[in-house]
Order: structure tokens, then C-alpha cells, then sequence
């Protein structure tokens, strides 16, 4: 049972020059006690999920914590103030032939077209067709498989997966300097995050695929500097996911309000919590994992 005592957090990723995540700041931090603090690290897997990155606390934070119980490979800094509020980065990508593409591929996954009509697809792009070799070589399949034909590969990958690796795609294109799009990191955290709350709140599998696709598909606009509308009516999504992404109404719609808070603060997620019905135990576990699968993601682009 969640612990109706713990107190609100938020965990904002800190970009760097590079504008890859260089930190991440817990915003509240400053009224948890350090045994809550210390339990983040271990227990919820906050170590983990920012390997690599250091944690920014508030001044005065870092001095009650026992250095001795934290994890060893954990970078624990203090903030000398609290980052701004978190905005979007500006999207670098401009709408062209593979994100079409990418868009046609979405839309036949989600009618749950033929194989071969998606395997046709496919094969209108080179780069795309050896990107989604790669991936499947990269999953955990025996090494002596041996891939005989693009319609075998969706196959080996299966289509939930395949379909997420497209919603990434969308967001994955390079800048003129060479640099991943920052939107990618973005999207795939409020896609993670909302399935993960979706599961939390006890949405099955189905429901929580809808609650990622959602959150990966929120960012849309930004990518594409179109109106969302007119770009997801080519995919005729669910009733469920469409509102939700041009509404904000519905339990996905609740999820996505929640999700988009996030970036402003304690102040804006704790109405949208108390919305959701969402405690501030589930909401800061949530938050981890999401941290967690996206700079996995981003280590493996």
C-alpha cells in the first residue's frame, strides 16, 4: 500500500551543451527526509535509472544524507538553485519522405494489416530497412538465427515492439550538426511514463500500449510544427487515443494532463495527481522507470 505520507517529487531531466540529459534535478527533495531520500536511490532504483547522470538536489539536501549508504557509482551534487521551469526543445526536423513513411507503417500496424503489406512498405526505404535489421539483431535472439526476408524480421520482433520503434523513429531524425533530436528523449519519457502510471492504476496491457502510444504521440505537433489533428487523422486512431491527444478528456486524457505537469513543477502535478487519484509514491516510482527505459533507449540509438 502506498505510503500516504510521501511527499511529492518530481525529477527533471537537465540538459547539457550537447542538449543530451547531463542531470536530473528532484524538485522537493528539500521536504523529504533522508531516509525517503536514501530509499529512492536503492529500493525505488533511482540509481539505476540515472546512471551515469548526476542527481541535483536542493541546497542543503546532500548534507543530511549518509554518503556511506548511498550507492557508489551514484553522483550526488547540490544545486545552487532550482533549474527553470522545463520547457520543450525546438524541433530541428522538418516533415519529409520517411517520416511519411514512418506515419503509413504506424497506420497499417494499428489496423493490423498483413505482413506482406507492411514488408512492401519497408521495402520503399533502404535506411529504414536496415535500421530495423540492426534492431533485430540487437534483441536477445540465439545467434545462429538467421533472418531470410524482412516479413521473418517483423516476425522475430513482433508487432508491439516493432510499432514503438516507429514512434521512436519519428523523432530519432538527425540534426544538421549530427545530433540526435532532443524531442526524442522527451517523448519517450511521457510515453514511459504514462504507460507506466496506466499500469499502476490498474489498465491492462492494451490500455497501457494506448496510454505510451499517446504519450509518444503528444510531441507531434512540436515535430512537426503542423496541427496535431491533421497529422494523426492519416493513422484513425482509437476514439480512446484521439481525444485524449486533441481533448485532453478521458482516463488517457487525465493520464496526459498528468504527464504534461511534469515539466512545471510540484505546483502543477499535485492538482493534476489529485485528479488522476494518483499517490505520490506511485507517481515518484513511475518517474523512475521512465528515467530508466529512456536513457536506456537513448544508449542504444
Amino acid at each position: 500500500m502506498p505510503d500516504e505520507n510521501f511527499p511529492l517529487l518530481v525529477f527533471q531531466p537537465v540538459s547539457g551543451p550537447n542538449q543530451e540529459w547531463a542531470s536530473v534535478y528532484v524538485h522537493g527533495a528539500e521536504l523529504a527526509d533522508a531516509a525517503v531520500l536514501e530509499r529512492l536511490f536503492e529500493k525505488f532504483g533511482l540509481a539505476e535509472a540515472i546512471s551515469g547522470l548526476a542527481c541535483l538536489l536542493p541546497a542543503g539536501v546532500v548534507e543530511r544524507l549518509d554518503g556511506a549508504r548511498l550507492p557508489a557509482r551514484l553522483v550526488v551534487q547540490e544545486a545552487g538553485s532550482p533549474p527553470p521551469t522545463a520547457t520543450l526543445p525546438a524541433s530541428t526536423a522538418h516533415s519529409g519522405p520517411q517520416h511519411t513513411l514512418l506515419l503509413k507503417l504506424l497506420a497499417q500496424i494499428t489496423h493490423d494489416a498483413e505482413t506482406r503489406d507492411i514488408e512492401a512498405t519497408l521495402k520503399h526505404d533502404p535506411q529504414l530497412s536496415v535500421q530495423l535489421l540492426r534492431l533485430v539483431n540487437s534483441v536477445a535472439f540465439s545467434p545462429s538465427t538467421r533472418i531470410n526476408s524482412f516479413a521473418h524480421a517483423i516476425t522475430l520482433l513482433g508487432r508491439r515492439q516493432l510499432q514503438r520503434w516507429l514512434q521512436l523513429l519519428l523523432y530519432a531524425s538527425q540534426t544538421s550538426g549530427g545530433a540526435a533530436n532532443p524531442l526524442m528523449a522527451a517523448a519517450a519519457l511521457r510515453a514511459s511514463l504514462m504507460e507506466g502510471l496506466c499500469k499502476a492504476t490498474g489498465g491492462d496491457r492494451t490500455t497501457q500500449d494506448e496510454a505510451f502510444m499517446v504519450g509518444m504521440f503528444s510531441l507531434l505537433e512540436v515535430l512537426f510544427a503542423q496541427p496535431l489533428a491533421s497529422i494523426i487523422a492519416p493513422l484513425r486512431l482509437a476514439e480512446e487515443i484521439s481525444t485524449a491527444l486533441l481533448q485532453h478528456t478521458g482516463k488517457l486524457g487525465i493520464l496526459l494532463t498528468l504527464a504534461e505537469a511534469a515539466g512545471g513543477g510540484p505546483e502543477m502535478v499535485a492538482p493534476a495527481l489529485k485528479q488522476a487519484r494518483i499517490s505520490n509514491e506511485i507517481w515518484c516510482k513511475a518517474q523512475i522507470g521512465a528515467l530508466h527505459w529512456t536513457t536506456q533507449i537513448g544508449r542504444e540509438q
